[in-house]
C-alpha cells in the first residue's frame, strides 16, 4: 500500500514537534507541494493526516467489492478549476451528479431532453470511474411547466365585445409584415403561406432559448396614442411548437419604453383564442407588444384585433359590449393518466438509453415517503409543505397548487406510479442496480417501516423487484447517536436488499469549527461507515457515497450554507473527518501503522 510521506530533516525535527508556529506548514508529498491538511487540525494530528493515502486506496484494500462515491456538482466538474478535478478523481471511484441528471435539468418545455451539460460531464470522468445516476421520479425538481401541460384543460375562448379595430394587417394577407417590426433574442419573424389559422398565410415568430418574456418582441406602432381611460380590447389566435408556450401581451410607449397592461397566454400545440381587456392608465403609450421570449419555441399567430371596446363610453351607439366565454374543457383521470404514464416512459427511455451502461445504478424514486406521519408523497393528498390539492375549476380554470417544479406523479398515476417507474427502468437500464433513495431513516423509525413497506409494495405488485434501498445519511454530528445508526442498518440488512449509504454528510453546526468540533465530526464519520460495515453483511453492502467534496462556499450556495459538513475544507484540504473515513473503511486507526523510520527517512 502507497503512502504519502511527510520527509522532516533530522537536525530540525525536535523544533518542528514542539515548536509554535504562525506560518502554514507545507506538506510535501511524492506527488508535488500543495495544502494537505487544514489548518485549524493541531500539528500532531495533520502529520499524520498527512500521511494518509488517497481513500480510494483504502476502499481497494479494506471494501474491495463496495464503491466510494462522490455527489458533486457537474458545472464544477466540467468547469476549469484543476484542484477540484484532481481531488475528485484522486480520491473516489464513483461519481453521483447533484442535479444535472435531474427531470427539471433535462426535460425542457416541450418535452424534449436536453443532454448538453451531461455529455460533458461524462466526456470529462475518467473511464475507471463509475457513474451512479440520480434520478428519475422525484416529487421536486421536475418540469412542471411541461408536465402540467400534459393535464391542462383545453381552453376555448368565445370572442366577447367587438373592438374599434386599429391594426392594418393583423391577418397577414398581404403576404408581408408590413406595419409590423420584431426584435431580441436571436429571435425570427416570418409571413408564410399556410401558417395561418385557416391554412392562408400567418406569422411565424421563433424563439430559440428560454430568457425573459421581452427578451423577444413583436411590435406594431399605433397612428394614434391610446387615451387614459378607455378600455382596450386585444384579441388573435396563436398555437405553438410547444404545449407549454407563453405569450405576453403589452403596451408601451416607444420613446422612453414605458409600459402597463401586461398579461400572459398559455399557448399550446393547438390554434386558440386569446383575448385580453384592458383599461389604458398612461397617455402617450402608442405601441402594442406580443412577447414570445419567455418559453423557446416555434409561435404562429394570426388575425390579430386591437382598439377600443365598441360599447364602451365613447362608442354606445354602436351597441352593447358582449362579455367573452372561456370554456375549459377538462380531460378525464384516465386522460391524465395516459399521458403522465407516456411522459414518464419517455424520460426514463431517453435518459437511460443515452446513458447506456455508462450507469451503473439509478435512483429511480427519490424521497417518496412525507416527513412527520409518514405517508406516500403525492397519495390520498399527502403533500410536502406549502403544497396543497389541484383545483379544477369551471370559471377560473386549472390551478396546480404545488410550488414551481414539484410534481406529484402518484397523484395522477395512483401507487401504480412506483411499479410503472421500476418496469421502465428495468427495461430501458437492464444492466443497472435499481433503487429506491430516502432521508431520515436513521432518525424516523416510523419513516423507515414506511419506506420498507413501499419497497414491498413494489416487488408484490409490479413485474420487477427493487434491488437496494439507499439511505442518504445528511446527519447532525452532535445529536446523533450509535444506537440509531445502528438500529437502523440492522432494520435496512433484514430486508436482504442491497443497502446504499447515498448522500452522506456530517453537519456541525458552524462555517468555522474549533479542533474539537472537527473531531467530533470525524468520530461519526467513522461510526457511521463502521456501523455499515458490522450491520449491512458484505454481499448487501451497495455503496457508500460522501455528498460533495468540500466545505468551499460555491458547494453550498443552497446546501448547508451556514454549516462545513465536509471532509475537504473550504481551500481542498483534508480535515480530520478526512481521516476518520479512511479509518472506519480500515477498521482501525491506521496512523498506528506509520513508525519513525517512516517519518524520518521517508520510507
Amino acid at each position: 500500500m502507497k503512502l504519502n510521506k511527510i520527509i522532516i530533516p533530522v537536525l530540525a525535527a525536535p523544533l518542528l514537534l514542539t515548536g509554535c508556529y504562525d506560518e502554514k506548514m507545507d506538506w510535501h508529498t511524492p506527488d508535488g507541494h500543495y495544502p494537505v491538511v487544514s489548518d485549524e487540525i493541531p500539528l500532531s494530528l495533520q502529520e499524520k493526516i498527512a500521511n494518509y493515502d488517497n481513500i480510494k486506496a483504502y476502499m481497494a484494500q479494506y471494501m474491495p467489492n463496495v464503491k466510494l462515491g462522490l455527489g458533486l456538482g457537474a458545472d464544477k466538474y466540467i468547469s476549469d478549476d484543476t484542484a477540484y478535478v484532481n481531488r475528485c478523481n484522486d480520491n473516489f471511484q464513483q461519481f453521483v451528479t447533484g442535479n444535472a441528471m435531474k427531470h427539471g435539468s433535462v426535460v425542457q418545455n416541450d418535452g424534449s431532453l436536453k443532454f448538453t451539460t451531461i455529455d460533458a460531464f461524462l466526456a470529462k470522468v475518467p473511464s475507471d470511474i463509475d457513474i451512479y445516476g440520480h434520478n428519475f421520479i422525484w416529487h421536486t425538481q421536475q418540469n412542471q411547466t411541461y408536465l402540467k401541460s400534459l393535464i391542462a384543460p383545453t381552453v376555448e375562448v368565445t370572442p366577447g365585445s367587438d373592438i374599434a379595430n386599429v391594426i392594418q394587417n393583423g391577418d397577414f394577407e398581404s403576404g408581408t409584415k408590413d406595419h409590423w417590426s420584431s426584435w431580441g433574442n436571436s429571435s425570427t419573424t416570418e409571413v408564410q403561406e399556410g401558417a395561418g389559422y385557416d391554412g392562408s398565410y400567418g406569422l411565424v415568430m421563433v424563439n430559440p432559448s428560454d430568457a425573459d418574456d421581452y427578451s423577444a418582441q413583436l411590435a406594431y406602432d399605433l397612428t394614434d396614442p391610446l387615451v387614459a381611460g378607455k378600455k382596450y380590447i386585444i384579441r388573435f389566435k396563436a398555437k405553438a411548437s410547444t404545449p407549454a408556450g407563453t405569450l405576453q401581451f403589452a403596451t408601451q410607449n416607444s420613446s422612453d419604453y414605458s409600459g402597463e397592461g401586461y398579461h400572459s397566454f398559455s399557448v399550446g400545440t393547438e390554434w386558440t383564442t386569446c383575448e385580453y381587456d384592458y383599461t389604458c392608465t398612461k397617455d402617450n403609450l402608442n405601441r402594442v407588444l406580443i412577447n414570445f421570449g419567455k418559453v423557446a419555441g416555434t409561435y404562429y399567430i394570426d388575425d390579430v384585433e386591437f382598439g377600443e371596446e365598441i360599447g364602451g363610453s365613447a362608442s354606445a351607439k354602436r351597441g352593447p359590449a358582449k362579455a367573452s366565454s372561456v370554456t375549459y374543457k377538462f380531460k378525464t383521470p384516465e386522460e391524465k393518466k395516459a399521458a403522465l404514464l407516456g411522459a414518464m416512459e419517455s424520460w426514463i427511455k431517453g435518459m437511460a438509453e443515452h446513458l447506456g451502461n455508462r450507469i451503473s445504478g439509478w435512483d429511480v424514486i427519490n424521497e417518496p415517503i412525507t416527513d412527520g406521519t409518514p405517508k406516500w408523497r403525492g397519495i390520498e393528498g399527502n403533500f410536502s409543505e406549502g403544497d396543497s390539492e389541484p383545483v379544477e375549476d369551471p370559471e377560473s380554470g386549472f390551478n396546480l397548487n404545488w410550488e414551481s417544479g414539484h410534481f406529484y406523479w402518484g397523484y395522477y398515476i395512483g401507487k401504480e406510479y412506483a411499479t410503472k417507474a421500476f418496469e421502465l427502468a428495468r427495461k430501458y437500464a437492464p444492466n443497472a442496480k435499481l433503487y429506491v433513495n430516502d432521508y431520515n431513516l436513521e432518525t424516523s423509525p416510523a419513516k423507515l417501516a414506511e419506506l420498507i413497506n413501499f419497497v414491498k409494495y413494489i416487488d408484490e405488485n409490479g413485474s420487477v423487484k427493487v434491488d437496494g434501498i439507499g439511505t442518504q445519511m445528511h446527519v447532525d454530528g452532535k445529536s446523533i447517536t450509535k444506537e440509531q445508526i445502528d438500529a437502523m442498518f440492522q432494520t435496512l440488512a433484514a430486508t436482504g436488499k442491497l443497502i446504499r449509504i447515498s448522500e452522506l454528510d456530517v453537519r456541525i453546526g458552524t462555517t468555522s469549527p474549533t479542533a474539537d468540533d472537527l473531531q467530533t465530526q470525524s468520530d461519526v464519520y467513522q461510526m457511521i461507515i463502521e456501523s455499515y460495515k458490522a450491520n449491512i453483511p458484505e454481499a448487501q453492502q451497495g455503496g457508500l457515497t460522501l455528498w460533495t467534496l468540500s466545505d468551499a462556499a460555491d458547494e453550498h450556495t443552497y446546501w448547508y450554507p451556514d454549516d462545513a459538513p465536509n471532509i475537504f475544507d473550504k481551500n481542498y484540504a483534508r480535515k480530520t473527518a478526512y481521516k476518520g473515513v479512511c479509518d472506519g473503511i480500515a477498521g482501525k486507526d491506521i496512523s498506528e501503522d506509520f513508525t519513525g523510520d517512516m517519518w524520518m527517512n521517508g520510507k
